[in-house]
């Protein structure tokens, strides 16, 4: 299930975004590990409403990329949090946070592993 959740989000990302974003996005989720085990989930969801909200195709992919990565989360995990607000993440106890935010940790790199086979070879935006 764990690799299954993995392939389907990023098809799901696939086909959302522009195709001439996809080296882009795949340059993106190869970058979730460093990104969660960094800065964690709560800046990953208010990033991803920044870029959601952004005019340009060129940033935008971004939201959708960190967006379908928390609803893919949300949807493995079982935990309550919404996806589109940090918020929810911010107030978990510490011990439900720490423990999603290690799964996120471990489902990042499995995105990362199938990115390439997905969405094609990095490319820097």
């Amino acid at each position: 299930d764990f690799s299954k959740s993995a392939y389907q989000g990023l098809e799901r990302i696939k086909g959302s975004i522009n195709p001439k974003n996809h080296k882009k996005a795949s340059s993106v989720v190869q970058s979730l590990p460093s990104y969660i085990s960094t800065w964690g989930l709560h800046r990953l969801a208010g990033d991803a409403n920044k870029y959601l909200k952004a005019k340009s195709d060129d940033t935008k992919y971004k939201g959708e990329v960190y967006s379908e990565f928390l609803k893919t989360l949300q949807d493995l995990s079982k935990v309550a949090f919404a996806p589109n607000d940090p918020s929810t993440l911010i107030g978990m106890h510490l011990s439900a946070y720490t423990g999603l935010n290690r799964l996120a940790i471990d489902l990042s790199r499995e995105w990362s592993f199938w990115a390439v086979t997905i969405l094609g070879e990095s490319e820097d935006g």
